[in-house]
């Protein structure tokens, strides 16, 4: 990984912290469970229960819901220090919906909420210094405040070398304007070395309709890998000069909410621990099945946060089938 200073996390993750409002019974009438998320707390959780030392930049509001998330940060090992608290904004809600195929819908109230006005001070800008991997969204780009902390987070993280990630992570209720939308999403994919979206997501940002020349369409001098999810059918991983399309796992699904997610931690771990965001095909491909595989391990459990995989549950998905983890991972469960 290119860096001048020692790092003191592998991966840095900017962004939202939402509790996700997740129905339990609707029988009678619809009941609630709160159960921490955000997109970018999940991809950390993820760097962190997966073995490799992440830390989160955010911000949330007083009382309960605020703490529910540091605390389940902090009980997947993720470095919170840096996670500020709001006297008077709300923390973020999403409340989520599923079909009877596992598949989800969030409906966000985000209106004034903590981590739009995101701010980093001096102890957050340290942390910009020394990671391997800052990884960031596009939810943030939205509001002028949180758009401002993530611009300057990327270019500190830049000139410290660090690669920079994102997951487009298009969240379509939340906008009034589409094309807005569709500009944040350019926005944080023309400042990445490293994406990840999904196949409508890219066919949303290029006006393509095939998956590789959408691809050819996005791609930029300072692009290293692009990962494109499809869901159950696996995804396919874009460098400058190949391409590599993993099929997905057939496996039981409970609950959608966070597979992208994991899918989105894996993959950072595997290119931590190669050492590069662009290594040789063959262990490439390796990162990439140990991600999708990750994905459809979090498919099989109910909530994100909480429950994104262990490196022993990925590997107990990936050794049956005959395949092995990438080098360089941690071999504990």
């Amino acid at each position: 990984m290119p860096h001048r200073h020692v790092a003191r996390h592998d991966v840095v993750c900017l962004g939202e912290l939402v509790i996700d409002l997740v129905p339990t019974s609707l029988e009678r009438e619809p009941l609630f469970a709160a159960r921490p998320g955000g997109a970018p707390g999940n991809v950390a959780a993820g760097v962190a229960r997966l073995g490799h030392s992440a830390a989160m930049l955010s911000r949330v509001g007083p009382g309960a819901f605020g703490q529910v998330l540091i605390d389940a940060l902090e009980r997947a090992g993720v470095d919170t220090a840096a996670v500020t608290r709001s006297a008077h904004e709300p923390t973020a809600l999403a409340v989520v919906s599923l079909n009877p195929d596992g598949d989800r819908d969030f409906v966000l109230y985000r209106e004034g909420c903590a981590d739009s006005h995101l701010l980093l001070d001096p102890p957050a800008l340290a942390y910009l210094a020394a990671t391997r991997i800052l990884h960031t969204g596009s939810l943030s780009l939205a509001t002028p405040v949180s758009a401002a902390a993530q611009r300057t987070a990327v270019a500190r993280a830049s000139e410290a070398g660090a690669l920079i990630s994102t997951d487009v992570n298009f969240r379509p209720t939340l906008w009034r304007d589409p094309a807005a939308m569709l500009a944040t999403g350019r926005e944080a994919v023309a400042a990445a070395n490293i994406v990840k979206l999904s196949a409508d997501e890219l066919f949303a940002l290029t006006g393509a309709s095939e998956i590789a020349a959408a691809a050819r369409v996005l791609w930029h001098p300072r692009l290293r890998l692009l990962a494109v999810t499809s869901g159950a059918g696996g995804a396919s991983l874009f460098t400058a000069d190949r391409r590599i399309d993993i099929p997905g796992f057939a496996v039981p699904v409970t609950d959608t909410v966070g597979c992208g997610d994991a899918f989105m931690a894996a993959l950072l771990v595997g290119l931590v621990a190669a050492g590069s965001p662009a290594p040789d095909a063959s262990v490439l491909e390796q990162i990439g099945r140990y991600a999708v595989a990750a994905g459809a391990v979090m498919a099989g459990v109910a909530g994100a946060m909480e429950n994104m995989p262990r490196h022993g549950q990925v590997v107990a998905l990936l050794r049956p089938q005959g395949f092995e983890p990438p080098p360089g991972l941690r071999n504990d469960p």
